[in-house]
């Protein structure tokens, strides 16, 4: 039979080939020929009643359980359930003997199935767990999906819970799974230190089973028949799990089988493997084979069978039987697990909020109180609202019910409380957003009667309010659960790395500095409690002169500019930085945040609440944290580990500075960037603040958008590889004839090692389409999946011969005509020389070409240039770039019908013309069916720098070919609101058409940000494109939106459009070298138009922004007569020119990119072009400001348009 089913059960129907067709045949005719089937179906219907099954398997065959003939019919009477046991059942795990499941209940056991593939965690209240075979193998992918019961099933088995699995079931409990050397190795429960691989041989045969003495379930010299059927191997190989950095090898002196199998001539053989109370092998043991090897010589207390022995070792092992306590304190969870295994183990129950250690949650241990909100999923505002109802709520209940004590906000699971039957429960009172109450908890237990009764359970009040009764709490619970040894030791190295901190904090000579902790946003408000003490204990004191012990309180902007602290602490309960981040508009909102010294010097500071907020163990690791950062005390051991995970945990402003400023004090502040502006305090064991989990985007939206690295693939072409690293290289779309889905098309670039290349790459797209890509998470691992992942081919193109192409380049224009892609520009081979070499690559022959075109004219040789395309004209637009000695803006056209290049000149332009720039980007929007315009944003503009315009080109739809074009109009786009910085070597594309069109931004350089890696703008940005913001006021805002990663931190990378919702982009330069994205590429996924923020009424809106946006000039240090370089200083003063002086100021405030400076005649500050090109001035019709309020809105009519270039 080609089939692993022998004598076990298989919940799948296989299917049949014709393969095998005739085998069945054969085997048919033997079965009729030779058995009797009439009278097998007879006694077949006098069967018992079906087997319960488990909920995710009903739609499998129904099952009978037959009675056991050879037990005699007292043995056959079920047992009252003394004990309940998990039963892995599902179509991974489907190979049992049924006489064995029938043993189990009629020993007392309560069979409680669940399915590895589907069930999210391990019932509730089990003693021990059972896992047979089956086809893990089949599945391995979604069992690896299934972290949260992989994770529950190690921790019953760290908690000492019993687990017997057989073959399939060893496969699920080892640390890795190969399925194929194609596949990557699959993650399982990581409870034995092994890996499984499957291979081609079959392992095959039955055998005499004798337990060791190192089998903790069933006692030495126990003996049993099984048989071995499997495909894999154990790969005995040093364990991922070894603790302290020691390598830990499988042993088979520890195996808990001693096995002669049945063959001619074998001898006895170790095998199996034990961990805690967990037993696995390969082997299917039959329970009613079983012999104890005590015969003759049993007691009346003496088990008589398999079953019976695994129930009683289920019952005595079982975590849940030794857990008599339950913590609603997220505090005392934590103290519970610092004082090592014992206390775990007698812990039952836990609320919804003990989040740390994430074991706090999983198996044994039940969740018995859950919060009616998920402050940790709110923004500040949200959970003050919900708490509000809430509030209300709880005092209609007190109305009702006659002013009796009501349940109150937090939700008790009644049920698992009797369950568990606690002895200790441990409650507080210092906060019932936190924690539940203890009011709560004693209302659901005397419901109960559990408290009525002293002797049925003590209730442990744990609500320290400083660092001093935080260690008593320590002592308090180690002391109830029996272990004050540890509690004293915990308490002792705490104490240590106070002393030692305070030792080195008095042999400073600089006084402490003022630290003020803000623990809420909305309202504002300032923990008090241990954060006083702990801020004195890191060599600090508190801004608001608190002491420890003192209330939480809401305090307001006066008390904070009245305190005017050194250095602002932001920190919200329960919040991550994540959170916090999102939620830095509630401070940078208000005028008085950008008056704070602490803010104007860069001393903000974002924590992770987790080290802050709740009074356990931790405290001593956030005082380690201030006493690093704010007096530069490292810890005693700098672990490398903790720095990492700090760098997680602590974020610092960074100010932006001007580095052309000796004494380097110019600071501009900016309200928009300003969550972008915070990086990791130990960045130095990061690469940036990009490296932080993928948690942590910049800023966040509901409905928003998402990125992620996603996952590709090489050709199956033996010896295909994928493309080398590469920068200033060209990605676009082509969609080839006969084709549903568009690919990608990569060519030239520079190399790591700064080589200019001339290789053609395409990127197929996945067989479900782009929308079905497969992520890569920080390890480069993905769930893999048939269909999800795109495919990257080396293309071996042909060339016209005679000809030299395609030129080595990087840094040039590529856009895709029809079925031919177009190359021009870039820089040789040698990085000097400037090219023009117009080349084309055919889509559908793969053949290179000279693009021969006519006419005496043609653009001149340039770097870094753009192209556009259009195709209702058939036209390409080429503009800008760079020859090596100027920027240049001058617009070429490219009529492919007649292969003729057109110069268009200024002088043919209605309006204005940008000046000349490189490095920007170009892109086509389709308007409508009769406009088509280009989009020109950013670059690097000659005599300025790096810029933020926005330029549009409207291409009239009545050109005809090799007319003339007079209708050519450039325009520049003025948006309201924020914008994104100013930048260069981005990348731009066009999603959507028509009126659903949006413009997308993505990464970046500005030299404004110095050189290197901190030069790179991490952000992407949107922009909803309609028609009415070309020539009147803007109906859309500049959105940032919220992806974060890796992706972000670039630039000379390259963008395509791949549908209406997906953006791909792969390679660049980060500021040092060029990107490894490896086995990936980065998709940004555009969900809908949620995230797009259209203004119902513009002008009243802008105003409303504008007056929100005045903050930033306040905050910055505006320019200086100081600040020009004396030989500037001096010709200013020595020239006749009326206002030659300020003139001179205000070029230098632009050239570096500054809002403001000193007029130095008046003394006041005045906006600078830079400024007024984003948004309005103040409107306060100053005398001094030279712009005559042009850019104010409803002053446009009476002043005129005013230049802003001066």
């Amino acid at each position: 039979m080609p089939s692993e089913s022998k004598n076990c059960s298989d919940s799948e129907n296989e299917s049949v080939d014709a393969q095998n067709l005739e085998r069945f045949v054969q085997l048919a005719t033997l079965v009729e020929d030779n058995l009797d089937l009439d009278a097998l179906l007879r006694i077949g219907q006098t069967a018992g009643g079906l087997y319960p099954e488990c909920e995710s398997a009903k739609e499998n065959r129904s099952r009978s359980t037959p009675k056991l003939q050879h037990l005699p019919k007292e043995q056959q009477k079920m047992a009252s359930p003394q004990c309940r046991i998990g039963v892995a059942e599902d179509e991974a795990f489907c190979f049992y003997y049924r006489d064995n499941l029938h043993l189990l209940q009629l020993a007392g056991a309560e069979l409680v199935p669940f399915s590895p593939l589907r069930s999210p965690q391990l019932p509730p209240a089990l003693d021990g767990i059972y896992i047979g075979g089956g086809y893990p193998e089949l599945h391995a992918l979604k069992l690896e999906e299934n972290e949260s019961l992989r994770r529950d099933i190690a921790s019953f088995s760290n908690a000492g819970g019993a687990i017997f699995a057989e073959c399939g079931g060893l496969m699920y409990l080892a640390e890795k799974l190969l399925v194929s050397k194609d596949e990557p190795a699959r993650d399982m429960c990581r409870v034995l230190p092994i890996t499984i691989r499957m291979t081609p041989h079959m392992k095959m045969y039955y055998s005499e089973i004798e337990f060791t003495s190192n089998n903790p379930l069933f006692p030495t010299g126990g003996k049993c028949r099984g048989q071995k059927y499997h495909f894999s191997e154990v790969v005995e190989e040093f364990s991922g799990n070894a603790k302290d950095g020691d390598e830990y090898e499988v042993s088979s002196d520890a195996s808990p089988l001693l096995v002669t199998p049945l063959l001619p001539g074998a001898l006895p053989e170790d095998a199996g493997f034990t961990v805690n109370n967990t037993v696995a092998s390969y082997f299917h043991v039959h329970f009613a084979s079983y012999n104890d090897g005590l015969a003759g010589n049993k007691s009346s207390t003496q088990t008589t069978s398999f079953a019976e022995q695994f129930v009683h070792s289920a019952i005595a092992t079982s975590p849940r039987r030794k857990a008599f306590a339950v913590s609603f304190v997220s505090a005392a969870t934590e103290i519970i697990f610092a004082l090592g295994l014992y206390a775990q183990s007698t812990l039952a129950g836990v609320t919804s909020v003990c989040d740390y250690p994430p074991e706090a949650q999983l198996a044994p241990r039940q969740i018995v109180c859950r919060s009616p909100i998920d402050a940790a999923s709110m923004s500040s505002e949200q959970v003050d609202r919900a708490m509000k109802d809430l509030s209300l709520k709880r005092e209609e209940f007190v109305e009702l019910n006659g002013g009796k004590a009501p349940p109150g906000y937090w939700q008790l699971d009644m049920g698992a409380l009797q369950i568990i039957n606690p002895k200790i429960a441990f409650v507080q009172n210092t906060c019932d957003i936190c924690d539940p109450c203890s009011d709560d908890v004693l209302y659901a237990l005397n419901s109960m009667e559990l408290v009525e009764n002293s002797s049925t359970i003590d209730t442990i009040q744990i609500a320290p309010t400083s660092l001093k009764e935080m260690f008593d709490c320590i002592e308090k619970i180690a002391t109830v659960l029996e272990v004050p040894g540890r509690g004293e030791e915990l308490i002792k190295s705490g104490l240590e790395i106070l002393q030692r901190i305070n030792t080195e904090v008095a042999k400073l000579n600089s006084p402490r500095p003022r630290v003020l902790s803000l623990e809420g946003l909305a309202p504002l408000c300032t923990g008090g409690h241990w954060l006083p003490d702990m801020k004195y204990a890191a060599g600090c004191v508190d801004a608001l002169g608190d002491n420890g012990g003192c209330p939480a309180r809401i305090i307001t902007w006066a008390d904070i500019l009245s305190a005017d602290p050194d250095i602002l602490v932001i920190s919200p309960c329960s919040a991550s930085p994540t959170r916090t981040l999102n939620e830095l508009h509630l401070l940078a909102s208000t005028t008085e945040f950008w008056k704070l010294r602490s803010v104007q010097q860069g001393e903000v500071y974002i924590f992770d609440h987790g080290c802050f907020s709740r009074p356990g163990p931790r405290l001593v690791e956030g005082v380690e944290m201030m006493a690093a950062l704010f007096r530069n005390i490292p810890p005693l051991v700098p672990s490398l580990l903790k720095y990492r995970k700090w760098s997680r945990e602590a974020l610092k402003y960074q100010c932006c500075t001007d580095g052309g400023d000796e004494d380097n004090t110019s600071v501009s502040h900016c309200t928009t960037e300003l969550s972008s502006r915070f990086s990791p305090c130990f960045g130095g064991y990061e690469n940036d603040r990009n490296s932080l989990d993928s948690s942590l985007p910049l800023a966040t939206k509901a409905g928003g958008c998402d990125l992620a690295l996603c996952r590709v693939t090489r050709c199956t072409i033996p010896g295909s590889e994928l493309p080398p690293n590469r920068s200033a290289h060209c990605l676009v779309p082509v969609k080839r004839r006969g084709s549903k889905m568009c690919s990608l098309l990569l060519f030239g670039g520079e190399s790591q090692v700064a080589k200019r290349l001339n290789d053609t790459w395409e990127l197929h797209a996945p067989a479900n389409g782009w929308s079905a890509l497969s992520r890569l998470d920080d390890k480069n691992n993905s769930i893999l999946k048939i269909g999800t992942t795109p495919t990257w081919e080396k293309l071996v193109c042909g060339k016209v011969a005679g000809e030299d192409v395609p030129t080595h380049r990087s840094n040039h224009a590529m856009v895709a005509c029809g079925d031919h892609i177009m190359v021009f520009g870039g820089w040789s081979i040698d990085n000097v020389t400037p090219l023009s070499d117009c080349e084309l690559l055919h889509v559908e022959t793969l053949c290179w070409t000279h693009c021969s075109t006519r006419g005496s004219s043609e653009p001149s040789s340039r770097g870094n240039p753009t192209l556009a395309y259009s195709k209702r004209t058939n036209r390409v637009y080429l503009f800008g770039g760079w020859n090596g000695i100027h920027a240049l803006h001058d617009l070429w056209l490219l009529d492919m019908t007649d292969w003729q290049w057109q110069n268009i000149t200024e002088s043919k332009c209605v309006i204005s013309w940008p000046k000349a720039r490189t490095d920007h980007t170009a892109v086509l929007w389709d308007c409508s069916d009769e406009q088509e315009m280009m989009l020109v944003f950013g670059g690097n503009v000659e005599g300025v720098g790096p810029c933020s315009e926005l330029w549009v080109l409207e291409l009239s739809a009545t050109m005809t070919a090799g007319g003339k074009d007079d209708t050519l109009a450039w325009q520049q786009i003025k948006v309201a609101g924020p914008s994104p910085p100013a930048r260069t070597s981005h990348t731009a594309a066009i999603v959507g058409a028509g009126k659903t069109s949006k413009m997308v931004i993505v990464g970046g350089t500005s030299s404004e940000r110095g050189t290197g890696p901190g030069s790179m703008l991490c952000d992407a940005w949107i922009l909803h494109l309609t028609a009415s913001d070309i020539g009147g006021p803007p109906q859309t805002l500049w959105v940032k939106l919220d992806w974060s990663g890796n992706g972000l931190s670039r630039c000379r990378h390259s963008m395509a459009v791949v549908d209406d919702t997906h953006i791909i982009w792969w390679g660049g330069y980060d500021g040092d070298v060029a990107l490894d994205d490896g086995i990936g590429v980065w998709g940004g996924v555009l969900r809908n138009d949620d995230e797009l923020l259209v203004l119902e009424d513009a002008s009243e809106q802008r105003e409303e922004i504008s007056s929100v946006l005045q903050d930033r000039w306040e905050a910055e240090v505006p320019i200086r007569v100081e600040d020009l370089q004396p030989e500037v200083l001096a010709k200013a003063k020595c020239s006749r020119l009326p206002g030659a002086l300020y003139k001179a100021i205000h070029r230098h405030a632009v050239a570096h990119n500054r809002d403001t400076y000193i007029d130095p005649a008046s003394g006041y500050s005045v906006f600078s072009s830079v400024y007024l090109k984003r948004r309005p001035c103040c409107g306060n019709g100053c005398r001094h400001c030279p712009f005559g309020h042009s850019n104010v809105p409803g002053n446009q009519k009476q002043t005129g348009e005013k230049d802003l270039e001066w």
